[in-house]
């Protein structure tokens, strides 16, 4: 009885000295307000990496972004979090390759479709060329085509109504192009927006989509916006972790992680961005925004601008990555074409 009562004692201890099945977890960073959709999609993610980890794998959420947005990967290379995204205007300059889905007249409305296909044709022409010093890549996603839009009662429909503003363009491809055109931006990120318009900073903004002009706050300063599909240029972002901290996971939390990411999650991305974007419209039009065409002359005016930047960004990129950039766009802009609306 006594060594019973003993050994049941030994247990007992064994088993409360026993170290808990140890859990990871992984910050990751999101810049965007938390009315945001993207939100509620990471946080999907989050809890199917930690149900294929059988819960050693947590990624978690900083209430308030550990930087701003232009910062977001330097911050993840030096640990401030294990992960996060970035819009690829901020990022081109080091890795030019990830503006791919910006170049212009691609996007057509369906934003899975660019997601997807910014993945897999990334991955297939550019992933072995370029570099992202210190982080890894998981994926990436395109919001919605980009909006023109008036912060006064009048549209802007032609070139020489454009040339009397003052814009807030999106860094990237549509700031390059009304550079090119000699117009007056400012050029920034999306979250500086509302202050520039709130206080009449700026008299038009080109770069956001429907959703970000309502949870960027800058709705109640948008008076109307001009159609223009294809889109001038679509925002797409770079999703990646701390490259250190990835490769302490294990192989098989790595997997998991990589499955349910990539092309998966992208296009995950891309639905809901579709959904919000719809949603995000008719909020807009209910609040008395307008849609017009633009004029042919601020038409052709674009178009110009926009091949050349087109051909600048396509000979970078194949001189420093030896890949034919110009016809990687042509087939991913075929590859868009056919994924879209499917």
């Amino acid at each position: 009885m006594k060594y019973t009562l003993t050994a049941a004692l030994c247990l007992a201890t064994s088993a409360l000295a026993a170290p808990a099945a140890a859990q990871t977890e992984l910050s990751f960073n999101i810049f965007f307000p938390q009315t945001h959709f993207a939100w509620s999609v990471f946080q999907a993610w989050s809890d199917d990496v930690a149900k294929a980890t059988d819960g050693k794998v947590k990624i978690t959420f900083p209430a308030q972004s550990v930087s701003p947005p232009p910062g977001v990967m330097d911050a993840v290379r030096n640990g401030v979090a294990d992960g996060g995204f970035i819009f690829n205007g901020f990022i081109g300059k080091a890795a030019p390759a990830t503006l791919l889905s910006q170049m212009p007249w691609m996007h057509k409305g369906d934003s899975a479709a660019m997601s997807e296909m910014m993945w897999e044709n990334y991955q297939e022409h550019f992933a072995e060329h370029e570099t992202l010093r210190g982080v890894k890549l998981v994926s990436m996603f395109n919001l919605g085509p980009a909006y023109l839009c008036s912060v006064s009662d009048t549209p802007i429909t032609s070139l020489e109504e454009l040339s009397s503003r003052r814009i807030w363009a999106l860094p990237g491809t549509i700031a390059d192009i009304l550079k090119d055109m000699d117009q007056s931006i400012v050029a920034g990120p999306a979250v500086q927006v509302q202050e520039l318009t709130s206080r009449n900073t700026v008299d038009a903004h080109f770069g956001l989509t429907m959703e970000t002009t309502n949870s960027f706050g800058v709705a109640p300063y948008t008076k109307s916006c001009v159609d223009i599909s294809p889109s001038m240029q679509s925002a797409n972002f770079s999703i990646f972790f701390n490259e250190r901290k990835w490769d302490r996971l294990s192989d098989e939390h790595r997997a998991a992680i990589t499955e349910l990411s990539g092309s998966h999650l992208a296009r995950r991305l891309g639905v809901a961005t579709n959904e919000a974007e719809a949603k995000g419209r008719a909020t807009l039009e209910e609040q008395g925004v307008t849609f017009t065409p633009a004029n042919p002359d601020l038409m052709a005016a674009f178009e110009a601008s926009a091949a050349k930047i087109s051909r600048g960004w396509a000979a970078e990129v194949s001189d420093k990555y030896g890949v034919d950039a110009a016809a990687v766009v042509e087939e991913m802009r075929s590859e868009v074409d056919a994924a879209s609306g499917s």
